[in-house]
């Protein structure tokens, strides 16, 4: 290596990070997007829309006119406010956090002796006005009424016999459970749980559940140890199982019960806690098959979290595997993203779990999501085909045949940094497993392997170069078994140099890292040294490259059986 090539070395890998800093930083990342969105979510729950109270503006006019009145500002745009007949405004306390916040305890004091009164209407317009406190994203007051020690009040409402104190007092409690740890327990403390429960068994009114399932959703998602009181208090399989059988149609209360399922389905799930969590699973089941993204969104995460948690095979036993396959190409992007995460995992579980999913019909969607025109998409699809590229011979053979090794092969020398480091996964894990079938390997030869292997050495990436030098490996070994039996010369040692291989193997054994070194060694010293006087001589010759595959034609002529148009999507279509 020279001057010039030294100095572009150092000066290009003078801020490289390693390769598991790089990991940490892409995990970061990713829980940054899922925290902001939960967060984004949560306040679009949270922000109310119009004060649902029945009762006359008369009453509510009076009522504020004695305990809400605050300095007038006309540059405070009003969110729902009720006015007063009079002009001069009595501001909604839903406003506070655009006022001087000094004067909420005493507000407090106020909307509490509010609460304590004898008349539901006075109670019900002290919650309401609870409620629209918390739903303010500029001002949540939350450690204030705990310190105000008014949860146990908001949870007495729970169990009132008006209709409207209950859904109100539930509203209040699931933006509260949106809180804090300290803050949660809180209610947990108050003993919310064990009515929620309760609530939860009567179907007759769907917004009263609505809310119950999204504080029930917002503890568990705080801690396992949350989630096991939630678990722990009640059948939530038999109560979630019993809101299905009532809504058979696409509701909101059904698209918060899919998203706190999958709020209960996250993190690790403990041996205690699963039979609790497997009583879900048939909700799930019957989830998915419902036509409402937002729903899909939610199970296909809650199976994502199950199958990341080693719970591959009960995700299989559910048979949504075809429902995810489909959802692999669906229309809404969010949801085409999960699906494919989550057959991610069942991938990367055993041949049998691999070979429920292809007898699914997935490698006609691979087909099609390996020429998308995002690159997530393709590289997604490139993760999940090197699993299956690990599976067994049988497997192995069906992906090569379905042209499934040709387009990622194509994609290797044609696409995006991460696109092609996964193309090289899945061309080294089908030689690699293919070690008894030189046939299959020469196969993939043949299809014009070798050329974008070489190029991906020029990479900084040491994992890849690993796994290059790898497969490289394994194609020359294969080549010198081929030549044994021939009497000849190793042919594949002639393409590696046709393509400039053996120019870059030698850089690479001057590598900083060893196990680059060591490999790139190991195949110039094996394949590449000088045996005998005519050898340099015999490299440096000119060569047909077509001869070379006449010589891989002559000695096999591979023939499947396997088509890719015999191969159909099972499951419902979307």
């Amino acid at each position: 290596m020279n001057k010039k090539q030294e100095k572009k070395r150092i000066f290009k890998n003078q801020y490289e990070l390693k390769t598991d800093e790089l990991f940490q930083i892409r995990q970061k990342l990713q829980i940054e997007i899922r925290r902001q969105g939960r967060e984004k979510l949560l306040a679009s729950r949270r922000n109310y829309q119009k004060d649902p109270s029945p009762y006359n503006n008369d009453f509510k006019n009076d009522f504020y006119s004695s305990i809400s009145r605050v300095p007038w500002c006309g540059n405070i745009k009003k969110l729902g406010g009720i006015c007063t007949p009079n002009t001069s405004s009595v501001t909604d306390l839903g406003e506070l956090g655009s006022y001087n916040t000094s004067s909420i305890p005493q507000q407090f004091y106020e909307l509490i002796d509010g609460l304590n009164s004898n008349c539901i209407e006075i109670q019900l317009i002290s919650l309401s006005k609870f409620r629209k406190l918390l739903s303010r994203e500029s001002i949540i007051p939350i450690q204030k009424i705990i310190e105000h020690c008014v949860i146990p009040i908001f949870v007495q409402f729970l169990s009132s016999k008006n209709v409207d104190l209950r859904y109100e007092a539930a509203w209040i409690l699931s933006n509260i459970s949106a809180g804090s740890t300290e803050q949660i327990k809180a209610v947990i403390d108050a003993g919310a749980l064990p009515i929620f429960t309760e609530l939860l068994s009567d179907a007759t009114d769907m917004r009263l559940q609505d809310h119950i399932l999204w504080a029930l959703g917002n503890i568990a998602i705080d801690s396992p140890q949350f989630r096991q009181l939630v678990l722990r208090e009640g059948n939530l399989g038999a109560l979630c199982q019993h809101i299905l059988n009532v809504n058979v149609q696409p509701c909101s209360v059904l698209r918060t019960m899919s998203w706190t399922l999958s709020s209960i389905c996250r993190d690790h799930i403990t041996d205690s806690d699963w039979p609790q969590i497997s009583s879900t699973f048939p909700v799930l089941a019957q989830l998915i098959n419902f036509k409402d993204d937002e729903i899909l969104y939610n199970v296909c995460w809650a199976l994502s979290y199950l199958s990341d948690n080693n719970h591959i095979e009960d995700v299989i036993n559910l048979g949504v595997s075809p429902h995810l396959v489909n959802l692999m190409v669906h229309d809404n992007t969010e949801i085409q993203a999960v699906a494919l995460h989550c057959v991610r995992n069942i991938v990367s579980g055993n041949d049998s779990q691999r070979q429920a999913i292809i007898d699914c019909g997935i490698l006609t969607v691979l087909k099609s999501l390996l020429v998308s025109t995002k690159s997530s998409i393709r590289k997604d699809a490139c993760f999940i085909l090197s699993h299956i590229a690990a599976g067994n011979i049988d497997q192995i053979e069906h992906i090569i045949h379905v042209g499934l090794i040709s387009l990622a092969i194509n994609l290797m020398a044609n696409s995006d940094f991460q696109t092609q480091r996964e193309t090289c996964y899945v061309v080294y894990n089908a030689i690699r497993r293919c070690y008894n079938r030189p046939e299959l390997t020469i196969c993939i030869v043949r299809q014009g392997c070798i050329q974008p292997l070489v190029n991906m050495l020029n990479y900084m990436d040491n994992d890849i170069i690993c796994v290059v030098l790898r497969t490289i490996g394994a194609i020359l070994r294969l080549g010198e078994t081929l030549a044994e039996e021939n009497n000849c010369k190793n042919q594949c040692t002639l393409l590696i140099e046709e393509t400039g291989g053996i120019e870059r193997i030698n850089e690479l054994q001057n590598h900083e890292n060893d196990e680059i070194r060591l490999l790139a060694y190991n195949i110039i010293d094996k394949y590449f040294a000088e045996e005998d006087e005519g050898y340099e001589s015999e490299l440096n010759q000119s060569f047909d490259l077509s001869e070379q595959n006449r010589f891989f034609n002559k000695q096999f002529n591979y023939q499947s059986n396997y088509s890719i148009d015999s191969i159909e999507i099972i499951g419902v279509k979307i």
